[in-house]
């Protein structure tokens, strides 16, 4: 029977390389403003492309918990000139395997992971859809349909991304950071450090295909500050297997200056506003 003290032999387990196995789902890409996206990214990160990448997949094995649906956002950057990878903006989460996949990547590696009210994703034949709800509003609706791409010069960098049966390494750019209190209980960011998370993917699967999609916001999540310019593309994927296996800390980050960019994709403004109370059934 499980304890509140813990085996300590099983501690060793906790958060080890997790791993991400069995996804499936859309992945597409649109172009943005590139003024606007350019502000939203934290030096000493710099924005490679005016387009925004994102995801909506079932995370069929994750290895710290059950299965989940998930869906992101993210900027492709690069970090001086010499390492390309992706900024996410927000992670947000929905099934069985939600909290789990939360806690993992915000508390194990400072990724901006929230909760959804729900997310749906459903292909029939040749059409997929997916849909994020949360604080009762529809943030993000998407459309693929196999086929012919939206924008036909974009297939050759889209494949790239993920060429079949070859393991490929990824990486994405966080924020690693701790929260102190002071001794009259105010609590501030501290110990900031811009990471570099790498992890290996093998797709066994990508249908490309034109690709709908609608932005909106809230209050605490403002998707639609990434506007859609122009839709790129969209595929239906599946990766075999996705392993977290490295992390590189890069540097020191002055934490006055981040802390802007930590909360929206982290937290809701409830957290800076206990006055911002909401009430849902």
């Amino acid at each position: 029977m499980t304890s509140y003290v813990t085996d300590p032999k099983l501690i060793k387990q906790f958060l080890n390389r997790p791993s991400m196995d069995d996804q499936e789902g859309i992945a597409f890409a649109y172009a943005t403003d590139p003024e606007m996206l350019a502000k939203l990214i934290p030096a000493p990160l710099k924005l490679v492309a005016p387009i925004i990448v994102g995801y909506v997949v079932h995370m069929g094995k994750p290895s710290f918990g059950a299965p989940y649906l998930e869906q992101t956002l993210y900027a492709l950057v690069s970090y001086k000139d010499q390492m390309v990878g992706a900024y996410p903006f927000e992670l947000l989460l929905h099934g069985p395997g939600a909290e789990a996949g939360m806690v993992a990547g915000r508390e194990g590696a400072g990724i901006p992971k929230k909760l959804a009210d729900r997310i749906e994703l459903n292909r029939l034949g040749n059409t997929a859809f997916a849909k994020v709800q949360r604080h009762g509003q529809e943030l993000l609706n998407v459309k693929w349909s196999a086929g012919e791409i939206n924008e036909p010069s974009f297939l050759e960098q889209f494949a790239q991304m993920m060429p079949l049966n070859q393991a490929v390494e990824n990486t994405s750019f966080f924020f690693d950071y701790d929260v102190e209190q002071d001794e009259d209980g105010a609590n501030h960011f501290a110990n900031v450090q811009l990471v570099a998370t790498q992890m290996t993917s093998v797709t066994s699967d990508l249908e490309p295909g034109h690709l709908e999609i609608k932005l909106n916001s809230t209050e605490d999540d403002p998707l639609g500050e990434l506007k859609v310019i122009k839709p790129l593309g969209a595929g239906w994927y599946h990766f075999d297997t996705s392993v977290m296996h490295r992390t590189l800390k890069l540097e020191d980050v002055d934490a006055d200056e981040i802390a802007p960019y930590l909360i929206t994709g982290r937290y809701d403004q409830g957290i800076l506003n206990p006055k911002a109370t909401r009430y849902q059934i």
